[in-house]
């Protein structure tokens, strides 16, 4: 039974507060990356969305450079009970006959292919015969006229569509742009998204939503990504030690896999430097390591952690012990250099943030982080001295409401580590609402070896 929704309504209807509106994008082939179906059907594809929660599909029809057509559209449509947006280079009113025709009931219109005058033809003719007209910019100058327009549904593509997309543009773009976006339409950043983490960046930059292809459409399971991409939680699983719990990780979505990387206190996740390199090389060569990252923690000197991200190349180094906020923020610089993210732990220990950061407020702390090069901040109620201890959980620390306050009052992404598992996980996102959990003991058998029905239970939890 179709929706008796139009695009624009079934997108608006999402409960943001919940979900991150993820606008699935169904393509034959890519011209940067190849082809993207692999023998499967595109119909059942989009069945798998819809079953995995999307409100709306996006299909591309091209047929030169995608490798799409009007009858993928159209079985798409017959199939499916949410409405569809039809993706190609519109040049004339017979387009828009034959989305209709299709069963669509969104088209896209793009300034970088139609020019201000045209679009404009097109986007009143689109809203006249029933059909959303999804404006897609690429530039400042896009944006201010579909701002003239008024248009109530616009699309940042990160990349130039007259390239057919193989160039090296990436969400960066649409966090650009969002500053110079119309306040009162919904903003859809498009293409190059790769995985949850930039979905999540996009968002809290000011876009409403993402629309994602490629990443989406290259998961062994179509229907755990797309709920990994849609969830306003992140989950880092720390502490991994062998391929069997990297897999665990991997197979449930887990958006950062960490590893204790030469610490300097002895602490039983403790990795040397060359076993660290051996696992995360195998990590690489498993399936799906597009959707995750690769996280490390450790500290110390900053020669000896830039030698560190040097030999490992993770996505983020995590700082954890005892490095002051200069220092931090020095090899954070350092890093971003490097195109490596940069996590500093706050902790809860008074006498350690008085040591660390020359004050016992926590928001004084999270304020000076938020201006500065570190990209990430984690409230940890552990540290090497009780990491692996049954002490007190953070969701038991007197300092929860200094915490909620802090994490208002920051822009930069945070996370909540210490003593996290499936009894007190509800407590911490429903009070604090980070951008991630970070769970080491909470889903562990013993040390390095991950619980894979703890696991599950804590994703299903995050990605109803």
């Amino acid at each position: 039974m179709k929706s008796n929704l139009n695009f624009y309504e079934a997108l608006k209807k999402i409960d943001n507060t919940l979900f991150n509106p993820v606008i699935p994008d169904i393509k034959c082939f890519s011209p940067k990356d190849g082809d993207l179906i692999k023998k499967r059907n595109p119909v059942d594809i989009a069945k798998a969305l819809v079953f995995a929660g999307a409100p709306v599909l996006s299909v591309v029809t091209e047929g030169a450079e995608f490798h799409g057509s009007l009858k993928m559209l159209k079985d798409i449509c017959q199939a499916v009970s949410v409405p569809v947006l039809r993706k190609d280079f519109v040049q004339n009113d017979k387009d828009l006959e034959e989305t209709i025709d299709a069963g669509a009931s969104a088209i896209l219109l793009m300034y970088s292919c139609l020019g201000k005058e045209k679009l404009e033809y097109f986007y009143y003719k689109a809203l006249d015969m029933g059909l959303t007209p999804f404006v897609e910019t690429h530039t400042k100058e896009d944006l201010e006229h579909a701002k003239q327009l008024k248009a109530k549904l616009i699309g940042i593509n990160n990349r130039d569509i007259l390239k057919l997309e193989r160039d090296d543009g990436d969400y960066n773009l649409s966090k650009t742009l969002l500053k110079y976006a119309p306040k009162d339409a919904l903003l859809i950043s498009e293409s190059s998204i790769k995985n949850p983490h930039e979905v999540r960046e996009v968002i809290k930059s000011g876009s409403y939503g993402a629309l994602v292809g490629t990443s989406l459409l290259l998961a062994t399971d179509i229907e755990k990504a797309y709920k990994s991409m849609t969830s306003k939680t992140g989950i880092k699983i720390c502490g991994n030690m062998n391929t069997e719990s990297v897999s665990l990780c991997l197979n449930n979505y887990v958006d950062l896999i960490g590893f204790v990387v030469d610490y300097p206190i002895p602490v039983p996740w403790n990795l040397t430097c060359d076993k660290a390199q051996i696992l995360i090389e195998k990590t690489r060569n498993l399936f799906d390591t597009h959707l995750s990252r690769i996280s490390i923690v450790t500290g110390g000197s900053k020669d000896k952690i830039l030698k560190i991200a040097n030999l490992l190349h993770p996505d983020v180094i995590q700082l954890h012990y005892t490095e002051t906020y200069e220092e931090s923020s020095e090899i954070a610089r350092e890093l971003k250099n490097m195109g490596i993210s940069c996590v500093r732990s706050i902790p809860m220990k008074v006498s350690e943030r008085i040591k660390t950061f020359g004050t016992e407020k926590l928001i004084e702390i999270a304020k000076r982080i938020d201006t500065s090069p570190i990209d990430c901040i984690l409230f940890d109620n552990r540290d090497a001295s009780n990491a692996s201890s049954n002490s007190e959980a953070i969701s038991h620390s007197s300092y929860m409401d200094d915490i909620c306050t802090s994490i208002n009052a920051v822009q930069k992404t945070t996370l909540i580590g210490g003593g996290i598992n499936l009894d007190n996980i509800s407590k911490i996102i429903n009070e604090l609402h980070p951008d991630y959990v970070d769970i080491m003991t909470g889903v562990e058998v013993s040390p390095g070896i991950k619980d894979g029905k703890s696991l599950e239970s804590l994703i299903s939890y995050l990605r109803p």
